[in-house]
């Protein structure tokens, strides 16, 4: 009988974390850093706390790391976080249904959200001998010590089974220790997940320098001894003499345990963009993940640092942010005397280009996929040009008139990855500022490739990237129809005292009808039930006039919004390359109360995303990148005024300091990180040269000390008038407008002007 969560015996936890390698730990982490203040429990199954594992086929390996210098973080961490590590504590199963892990103890958890991270096991060699001594798989630090230990012992030849990046940085090791090792594999390649040729003859060539025999095309028959290893015999009939077999053919994922629990599984655990499974409440992350990356290919990352960020991602959609798992795969590898890195994937890449000297130990391979880079071997080469190539391949930028610069190892390939981004704010019939901002924009032929909008800016968003070839057009045609005709006054002041007063009384036909105006014939309609004052209705058929919605996942502009969650109060971003953005989400980005009615998408409802922030930057950058971008902010509100000398112009400066961009530069923060980069650089001065060249290879190394700042922000600050009159943002009049548009054209043409066409017209 499965316990129910009111049995006193049950530990009832707010997350509990199955499993305790980096990627259950850098969850915990990001669960604290996010502000999670529930309960979390981790269950290990090892007996020790966690630590990295890169190092065991390494430094730790080979005696220069000690256990305690292994560990992810000192205990007293999990303490000072208040995470209850429960170490020796392997899960016997698992009911989504009822919220319930149960232990092989016997010990029964209910959790709120639940992340599976147990990652995998060594997959195992069924052929007669496995059973003797000296015959080991790798995985963990008892493995590595064992191994360690009886090749010390056992001074002999070293046969391992297998090419992957555990079996050649273990040859590395074992050769350093002057061992004689040799590589079966039934690939005819060494590494044949890189499909390269020219890598594999490189790498073939390098191990038999080092003395190092590789055996290909064949596998293992039986291994032989009375107890111990003496030697084996490959299915091709060749017998070699050895002392220690290695298994390290692949890992097979975790996942006994979720038998009968409902969670699909098919060489892991099947996920979603948001590594949630088919089962509420249920995430997962590292090396028991498959997920399908954005060429529809399923993976499993296997790999360090893409668990690492696996981690992060599943903690924040564990608190409900939907951020999208959208990372680049990073392979780092040590062999025998150099380091390479590997990013994507090359499995269908139909042409391949080359930049630099495998000989001089500066190389890369681009592989190349529909005149997509998919793929990149680098070795030797700058963090910069491999931080780049990642863009290349994140953003799936086409390459097909830069084959001849990605070839020249002395190119820079920067600006193939620079992406332009808009930013549109709130304000009202101020957004017809931006319509003309981006007319300007659009005859400079700068053209953007993420367009991030809030309020009326969402909706100036939705229709640029509904309209990809012809967005200028549309969003004047848009605003024609919102525009509201009236009387010809003078003064102006006294026309857009009118305007407002009508828009506010009257509405504006194809947009917003006040409730006021509607028959009560239900005590829903009574005042007293009133939750707008407005019923926005008809700005639903409006938007679906002007976006085709369905194919806002295909369109080359991608488009982010923000809103607010009424219920939590928090901000939530849809973005049209992870959400099925349709009329709805962006009314609820426009949902600014008491003015405009919540607007419910799946049983959730949602306010202007203006209430918190009026400028998607902050969450545009976290989804897109922060590397190498031209951002175009429009700012509606501007930042110096004269004091108010009246009641409306009061309310005016109100809005405008509220809703006003800030696109700050925080100078300490700034310092600090070129502190800490100096002192980086000042280190690796005093490393080995040929260590320092490892190290530049790392994945951490080349995103923090990749090229120092890529991304510039430009404004474009609507001035207005020093006696702009009262409610600007409520002035639909066409003559209001069309002043609007007006302004926001002539200010880009100015702001526009100024700049290097060579540096801002990168997406012409």
């Amino acid at each position: 009988m499965t316990p129910t969560a009111t049995d006193s015996s049950i530990v009832k936890t707010d997350f509990l974390i199955v499993g305790a390698g980096i990627a259950a730990v850098e969850a915990a982490r990001a669960l604290r850093q996010e502000g999670a203040d529930g309960s979390i429990v981790i269950l290990g199954a090892e007996t020790g706390y966690p630590y990295n594992r890169p190092p065991l086929t390494k430094r730790f390996f080979t005696g220069r790391m000690s256990p305690e210098q292994l560990l992810m973080e000192k205990p007293e961490f999990f303490d000072d976080n208040h995470i209850d590590l429960r170490r020796a504590t392997e899960v016997k199963s698992v009911d989504p249904f009822a919220h319930i892990v149960i232990d092989k103890k016997g010990v029964v958890y209910s959790y709120g959200k639940l992340l599976l991270a147990t990652g995998a096991r060594a997959t195992r060699l069924h052929v007669p001998g496995v059973g003797l001594k000296g015959v080991f798989t790798f995985r963990t630090m008892a493995d590595s010590s064992l191994l360690r230990q009886w090749a010390e012992a056992n001074q002999g030849p070293v046969a391992i089974v297998g090419s992957s990046f555990i079996a050649m940085e273990l040859a590395t090791s074992l050769l350093a220790m002057g061992l004689k090792v040799t590589l079966i594999d039934r690939a005819s390649t060494i590494f044949p997940r890189i499909h390269s040729e020219t890598l594999s003859k490189y790498f073939l060539e390098r191990s038999k320098r080092h003395g190092i025999d590789v055996w290909s095309d064949t596998s293992v028959k039986q291994i032989y001894g009375p107890e111990k290893v003496s030697g084996l015999v490959t299915k091709d009939g060749r017998k070699l003499d050895c002392a220690t077999v290695i298994i390290a053919i692949g890992s097979t994922p975790n996942t006994d345990y979720l038998s009968h629990s409902g969670i699909e599984v098919d060489d892991g655990v099947l996920v979603d963009e948001f590594l949630q499974t088919n089962q509420a409440d249920v995430f997962a992350a590292g090396d028991v993940v498959s997920y399908i990356d954005r060429y529809g290919h399923r993976h499993r990352a296997r790999h360090w640092e893409n668990a690492r960020k696996q981690g992060r991602i599943a903690a924040k959609n564990m608190l409900d942010q939907r951020v999208p798992y959208n990372s680049v795969l990073h392979y780092f590898s040590d062999f025998l005397d150099f380091s390479f890195t590997f990013l994507g994937t090359s499995e269908s890449a139909d042409r391949r280009i080359t930049r630099g000297s495998l000989a001089e130990k500066s190389f890369a391979e681009f592989y190349i996929h529909a005149d997509r880079v998919i793929g990149f071997f680098s070795t030797g080469r700058p963090p910069e040009e491999t931080q780049v190539v990642e863009t290349l391949i994140r953003d799936q930028v086409d390459v097909s008139a830069a084959y001849a610069q990605l070839a020249d190892a002395n190119a820079d390939i920067t600006a193939l990855a620079r992406e332009t981004v808009l930013i549109l704010q709130g304000g009202g019939a101020l957004g017809a500022f931006e319509c003309g901002v981006v007319q300007a924009m659009d005859e400079a032929r700068i053209k953007p490739r993420v367009v991030g909008g809030v309020s009326i800016g969402a909706i100036n968003g939705a229709i640029i990237a509904g309209n990809p070839h012809n967005y200028s057009a549309a969003l004047k045609a848009f605003w024609k129809d919102i525009s509201v005709e009236g009387p010809q006054m003078a003064p102006s002041s006294l026309a857009n005292a009118f305007a407002v007063g009508a828009t506010m009384t009257m509405g504006i036909p194809d947009f917003f009808k006040p409730r006021w105006l509607s028959p009560v014939v239900r005590e829903e309609y009574w005042p007293s039930q009133w939750t707008s004052l407005y019923d926005v209705s008809p700005l639903k058929r409006l938007l679906e006039k002007y976006v085709d919605f369905p194919s806002l996942a295909d369109s080359p502009i991608r488009l982010i919004v923000t809103a607010v969650e009424v219920d939590k109060g928090e901000l939530v971003v849809f973005d049209s390359r992870t959400d099925n953005i349709t009329a709805e989400h962006i009314m609820a980005s426009g949902s600014l109360p008491p003015m405009f009615p919540w607007t419910t998408i799946d049983g959730r409802h949602y306010w202007d995303g203006g209430i918190i922030s009026n400028s998607p930057l902050e969450h545009v950058l976290n989804r897109s990148g922060a590397d190498n971008k031209q951002v175009f902010v429009v700012n509606l509100f501007p930042g110096e005024r004269p004091l108010p000398t009246n009641l409306s112009e009061v309310f005016t400066r109100r809005d405008e300091i509220i809703y006003g961009e800030r696109v700050r530069n925080d100078s300490q923060t700034l310092e600090l990180t070129q502190d800490f980069r100096a002192l980086v650089n000042e280190i690796m001065a005093t490393v080995d040269p040929e260590e320092a060249a490892r190290l530049r290879q790392r994945p951490r190394y080349v995103h923090l000390m990749g090229r120092e700042s890529t991304t510039s922000i430009v404004t474009i600050a609507r001035d207005g008038s020093a006696k702009e009159p009262f409610a600007a943002h409520y002035d639909f009049s066409v003559q209001g407008v069309s002043r609007q548009q007006r302004e926001g054209y002539l200010t880009a043409q100015r702001c526009l002007a100024s700049l290097d066409p060579r540096a801002e017209r990168v997406d012409a």
